[in-house]
């Protein structure tokens, strides 16, 4: 009998903008879910709706078996845990959902994980989104978990001083251990082909064959001991593999128990008896149509990103993975028939089901990620490993899903080709051109090459590769894929040592502490050399803390909080006997230089102020950034007045392209736990702005808690003076080719992208066909106007349903900070 159902199905919730405007969705369905959805996004770290509340249920089933596996092996209590969660949750199913399955108490209600550092969880105890009545207990788990959680394991080595630097999240991003925030490409590959019940059989034989080995004539140590911690990871995983089935067949029990409700030959029933079916099959068995397909990827999905521990992103390549299923039901229609219309609409359910999705993350980044409820970015399009145009009818559906539904989640990033048919490419187009921000584009040809000839990926598995969070490429088939943000993700501020090396390593902004290292009294400096040269160091020290902060959090992650799920689906993680964070045979090595034109700008204008024009000293900039520009206006306008970074001046362009090679050598002096050196990635979703009351005044004229550069080659807003193609020019002169992203937001005018027809596509493809030929990684587009923005920002709630790119994520304008909302406002819009 199915324990812990939720009964309460039908959602009070708002909706977006409904006076005046058409419900969004393709279908009575869809728009009846986009009217009922609970959106789950935040605005200044708070979460935006009142009704969503911290649960206590995870936290507590967790606990309970932690206590009860005292002794075993770390990994297999990791398994028993998930497992005692599984079959004892709460499920429930909500009123005409075709995809079910959450990770929640009850609709509205968020869970806690509290060994994923103690910091996290504290924070939202004691929030006031706290369930009230479950407070008391929650403050008691919280403390049974302190010892246990992975920043009880990681702070033991670190100073207190270097603590105190890392936590504010001023050089470097707060700690993994302590953000509570990770990320995750699972292989759904290997369990949409084989099913969890014909994987738990190789995990079977897997162990009987090491066990024969160990009694095996003669006994050999070296090659026999490691079997017995490779028995413990296989044990794990069968261990968690089989209480996913039990969790899916819970959902198909309770379909069935629903579906009593309704008479026979209804729509309702006919529909919860098809649910109570998949989930009986699901995961257990292969997909073998598009309905199987999309409910058993998004079970894995749960358990990997929001179950057994929270792990933002949607990686995954959609329209590729999950063609064979839609093949089958919708051209051949040999399984699960249904009409193109009907998988559009299953498209648009699973929309409105990631909007649905709630995450109990830790403040950084539910501050830093304001308008969203987290990162999910799917990838579609691209060429396959022959170079051919790879898109499909699903590509299509995709992108028409997301012109129907209208919501900001997920994301979409297009593996954009001028060898992409047209009709694919104008979808790409239209969807940007309603404003939603995405899809991002990225250079696939540049991609593809980097994979293989740097990560020494297959082709066949480069040209499968899915973005793991905004900008990053990973593999996606069935093995290697990235399992942790310790692996590939992170950031650091490009602009803090800037500031740092203008006093001598003091943070005079933040901390009112030694910050960096000593690097000289800035005011005495003689020549544009010694400026440098203090930077260089200051960004060495925040480098190399922000990559130790990575791997001593790999290590914890290793030793206490494995995910035996996630390694399951890895079919080098079943070969090998190895947790998910093991794993390092496709290492995926990269991270976040944050705001990158800051330090570009700010040495330009020391450069050409000081050192060329001579008009003022190094004392004189010094005491200027000291007094945040107060009583120096003449000075600030010169600063500001200064050559910037996008507009093709080579006397600022040379510092930037020696700025870019100077990031992409210090990584490369840089070895993670994976035996390789990473590759740097610059962006910085919306931390640009959340982030700058960190950063103090900047030589460029820039004021203390002004918003930094967004992106990480865009210009700073406002200051591209020179058009588009002055644009692209200076990101030709970035050293591309060492770098796995790099994000360039630019802004297009509504009456050329959404008022002039076909003119507006043309002369889009024409941009396109510039930044591709110049080898440019990235771009992304917003396309609103001042007017709107404006007004949304005097009358938000008649503009609930704007949408903005930041710089990673697209967002709801009016859940933005009011600086963040400013910056986007004086982005430059481009003319043509």
């Amino acid at each position: 009998m199915t324990k812990n159902i939720v009964t309460a199905q039908k959602s009070d919730s708002c909706s977006i903008a409904k006076a005046k405007k058409a419900v969004p969705g393709s279908t009575a369905r869809t728009q009846y879910l986009y009217e009922n959805c609970r959106w789950m996004h935040v605005s200044g770290g708070e979460y935006v709706r009142d009704e969503v509340k911290i649960g206590i249920e995870r936290a507590r089933l967790y606990t309970e078996a932690h206590k009860k596996s005292i002794g075993e092996p770390e990994i297999i209590r990791r398994a028993k845990c998930m497992a005692n969660y599984l079959e004892n949750c709460s499920i429930f199913i909500m009123d005409k959902h075709l995809i079910v399955g959450d990770h929640c108490d009850a609709p509205d209600v968020l869970s806690l994980y509290p060994e994923m550092g103690y910091f996290a969880m504290i924070d939202l105890v004691e929030s006031d989104s706290m369930q009230e009545e479950h407070r008391d207990e929650a403050r008691e788990i919280a403390e049974y978990w302190k010892p246990f959680g992975l920043q009880a394991k990681c702070e033991p080595y670190y100073s207190k001083h270097e603590l105190a630097i890392s936590y504010p999240w001023a050089i470097t991003e707060t700690p993994p251990f302590v953000a509570n925030y990770m990320s995750c490409a699972p292989p759904y590959m290997s369990v949409l082909e084989d099913g969890l019940d014909k994987r738990i059989v190789w995990l079977e034989e897997q162990i009987a064959s090491a066990k024969k080995k160990i009694r095996s004539y003669p006994w050999n140590g070296p090659e026999n001991l490691p079997l017995l911690d490779k028995i413990d990871v296989w044990t794990a995983m069968i261990i968690a593999d089989k209480a996913v089935i039990v969790w899916a067949r819970r959902y198909s029990d309770l379909a069935k128990s629903k579906a009593e409700d309704f008479p026979m030959g209804s729509k309702e029933k006919n529909d919860l008896l098809e649910i109570a079916d998949i989930c009986y099959r699901m995961p257990a068995e292969p997909a073998k149509g598009f309905r199987d397909a999309m409910q058993s990827k998004w079970f894995c999905y749960e358990i990997c990103h929001s179950i057994e521990r929270y792990a933002s992103g949607y990686a995954h390549l959609e329209d590729r993975l999950m063609w064979p299923y839609y093949k089958t039901s919708v051209i051949d229609k040999t399984f699960q028939p249904m009409t193109r219309g009907e998988a559009i609409e299953l498209l648009e359910c699973e929309r409105l089901k990631v909007s649905e999705r709630g995450i109990a993350k830790g403040r950084v980044y539910r501050e830093g990620q304001s308008g969203a409820n987290d990162l999910h970015i799917v990838t579609i399009g691209g060429l396959d490993e022959h170079g051919n145009d790879a898109c499909n009818d699903l590509t299509n559906a995709i992108l028409e899903a997301s012109l129907n539904i209208r919501t900001p989640e997920p994301s979409l990033m297009f593996r954009y080709s001028p060898k992409i048919n047209e009709k694919t490419r104008h979808l790409v187009f239209d969807n940007i051109a309603q404003g939603f921000g995405f899809p991002a584009i990225k250079n696939d040809e540049k991609n593809i090459k980097q994979m293989i000839e740097y990560f020494n990926i297959p082709p066949d598995e480069a040209a499968h590769y899915a973005l793991v969070l905004c900008m990053a490429p990973g593999v996606g088939k069935r093995r290697g894929t990235q399992k942790s943000r310790t692996e590939g993700g992170g950031a650091f501020c490009m602009a803090k040592p800037m500031e740092l090396a203008m006093h001598n390593g003091f943070d005079p902004s933040l901390t009112k502490i030694q910050m960096g290292p000593e690097t000289g009294d800035a005011t005495k400096f003689k020549s544009f050399e010694e400026v440098w040269n203090a930077y260089v160091e200051q960004l060495k020290f925040t480098i190399a803390l922000h990559f130790r902060n990575r791997d001593v959090c790999r290590r914890a992650e290793m030793r206490y909080c494995e995910s035996p799920f996630l390694a399951s689906m890895d079919d080098i993680c079943v070969e090998e006997g190895l947790g998910a964070f093991e794993n390092k045979q496709y290492p995926n090595t990269w991270s976040d230089p944050v705001s990158m034109p800051d330090p570009i700008n700010s040495l330009a204008a020391i450069k050409k102020l000081v050192f060329d024009d001579k008009k003022y000293t190094m004392e004189d900039m010094v005491n200027a950034l000291s007094a945040d520009w107060v009583g120096y206006d003449e000075m600030r306008k010169d600063a500001m007045n200064a050559p910037k970074w996008g507009n093709d001046d080579p006397y600022v362009d040379e510092i930037g392209t020696r700025i870019y090679d100077l990031v992409a050598d210090l990584y490369q002096e840089q070895t993670q736990y994976s035996g390789m050196h990473p590759v740097p990635v610059p962006q910085s979703v919306s931390l640009y702005a959340a982030r700058a009351p960190r950063v103090g005044a900047l030589p460029y004229g820039r004021k203390h808690g002004e918003v930094l550069a967004d992106g990480g080659s865009s210009p700073y807003m406002g200051t591209d003076k020179k058009g588009p193609t002055a644009v692209l020019k200076t990101m030709s002169k970035i050293p591309q080719d060492r770098y796995k992203g790099i994000q360039l937001n630019q802004r297009l005018p509504v009456s050329l992208m959404r008022e002039s027809g076909e003119k507006g596509f043309k002369t889009w493809t024409d941009y396109m066909t510039a930044w591709h030929s110049l080898n440019i990684d990235h771009v992304q587009f917003n396309v609103v106007s001042n007017e709107d923005m404006l007004a949304a920002q005097a009358e938000p709630d008649n503009y609930e349903d704007l949408i903005v790119r930041i710089a990673g994520y697209s967002a709801r304008f009016i859940s933005l900070p009011k600086n963040a909302q400013d910056s986007i406002i004086a982005r430059t819009e481009q003319k043509f």
